[in-house]
């Protein structure tokens, strides 16, 4: 049921994302209009299977025990420290999308299909649709940026090398050949053609786990926007209802007398509702009229109870993801930061870069989930002021006490939280921000 039938009902609101996590091997998520649930479908189990086993498993568990047993660059340890964390980290996040699977594509099946049935508006949704798009792109441009400008910054520093050991000579010991990634690799490749082979394999290695990070965390923000979204559809349902019922009612009047005239209008002044409220009250009774306020009230009441249930089975099936999320946000902006003031110091400008580029891809990462959050509970509390706009003074006794209780119920704050230990919202990213810049001035007066 939707308020403007001239915009199209849009489909498939994370096609972009799902198209990713097919690829990325995390899963063969269909949509909610196939109705088809299966996870890992035929020879897609051993596909996901190789590649998580190759890119996740193998690429991270060498990345993660470089900074202790690899080789030390210690120039570049917080940087890789921060990649660390954030690698890490995400497996909790991978457990989710594997094993949440169903509860995930039941939560995205009601925001899809399911609240359809009740008063929907398409512009708005394809406004938010427009602007996950927009966290997606912004997300990946910096993800991408701190790849690339790693991977060019390889690229010199090789160059750098081989022009050293042009100028050495024979019995001068040749200074050790470095990949752009701080990594431990476990088997000789300062040769070329190991070289090459390496490089790939930490290339790929860093695109295929940093799109993994970005598809799941853009994939988390867009679904708390849509629900975010419903609220607000929920609040126009709310604050449209008297008029729609009062519309509806005074149509059928104006069809019968076969004198019909478009009475569609979701607000219309207050003489104009005054008008029609007495015309209607010459061929319907209270009864009807209350009958016709229930209708169209009980199904924002059904909305209401439908969006809440689903926003508590998304904190509780993703609750560990964002606790995962605080603590890889405040080690890994805490690291960069660390290696920022370095890079900053040295005058390195590709690496300078490059690091900048990573602490604005940890912000914009830490900052889609906790602001989301933080405008879900808000739009979530609006409603109770919807129900307050309603036009209840002019309703019946009985159907005031049920605004009542929906009103009391959208007073009890909403939010996501992580496992408990801290809601996710604007205040929760300040904490993050100013414990992970502590940790840094700590970390700064050591190294004074």
């Amino acid at each position: 049921m939707s308020d403007n039938s001239d915009v199209s009902r849009p489909q498939r609101y994370f096609g972009f994302h799902y198209l990713l996590l097919r690829f990325l091997g995390l899963g063969w998520w269909h949509h909610p209009d196939e109705n088809d649930t299966r996870n890992f479908p035929g020879l897609y189990f051993y596909y996901a299977l190789l590649t998580e086993l190759v890119w996740v498993v193998i690429f991270v568990g060498l990345e993660s025990i470089d900074p202790f047993i690899g080789h030390k660059d210690l120039d570049r340890f917080m940087f890789s420290l921060s990649f660390v964390v954030t690698h890490d980290l995400t497996l909790i996040k991978l457990y989710i999308f594997f094993f949440k699977n169903r509860e995930l594509q039941d939560i995205v099946r009601t925001l899809e299909i399911d609240l359809q049935d009740y008063y929907q508006n398409n512009s708005l949704i394809r406004q938010t649709i427009k602007v996950t798009k927009i966290l997606t792109a912004s997300f990946l441009f910096f993800g991408w940026l701190t790849i690339g400008n790693t991977t060019v910054y390889g690229i010199l520093r090789d160059i750098k090398w081989k022009r050293e050991i042009l100028q050495l000579n024979e019995s001068t010991s040749k200074p050790p050949r470095t990949l752009p990634q701080p990594i431990y690799i476990p088997w000789d490749y300062e040769n070329e053609r190991s070289y090459i082979i390496t490089y790939f394999f930490e290339t790929i290695g860093l695109l295929w786990t940093g799109h993994i990070v970005m598809t799941i965390d853009t994939l988390i923000g867009s679904i708390i926007l849509h629900m975010s979204c419903q609220f607000t559809i929920l609040q126009e349902a709310f604050l449209t209802a008297y008029y729609r019922a009062i519309g509806r009612l005074y149509q059928g009047i104006q069809v019968n007398e076969n004198n019909a005239s478009d009475s569609s209008e979701h607000f219309i002044s207050s003489k104009d509702l005054d008008m029609r409220e007495t015309i209607i009250r010459k061929y319907k009774s209270d009864k009807e009229i209350e009958e016709a306020l229930l209708t169209e009230l009980n199904s924002c009441f059904k909305q209401h109870q439908l969006l809440i249930s689903c926003v508590e089975k998304f904190s509780v099936t993703y609750s560990y993801g964002f606790v995962t999320q605080l603590l890889s946000s405040m080690a890994a902006i805490c690291a960069v930061m660390v290696q920022v003031s370095l890079d900053a110091s040295s005058f390195k400008s590709v690496r300078l870069i490059t690091s900048l580029a990573f602490f604005v891809a940890m912000i914009i990462q830490l900052a889609i989930q906790c602001f989301t959050g933080n405008e879900l509970t808000y739009q979530a509390k609006l409603v109770a002021d919807s129900v307050m706009e309603c036009q209840w003074e002019r309703m019946p006794a009985r159907v005031r006490k049920m605004l009542l209780l929906t009103m009391m119920r959208a007073q009890k704050p909403l939010h996501l939280t992580a496992a408990g230990f801290a809601n996710m919202n604007n205040d929760c990213f300040l904490a993050i921000m100013k414990a992970a810049y502590s940790y840094y001035a700590v970390l700064s007066k050591r190294q004074v």
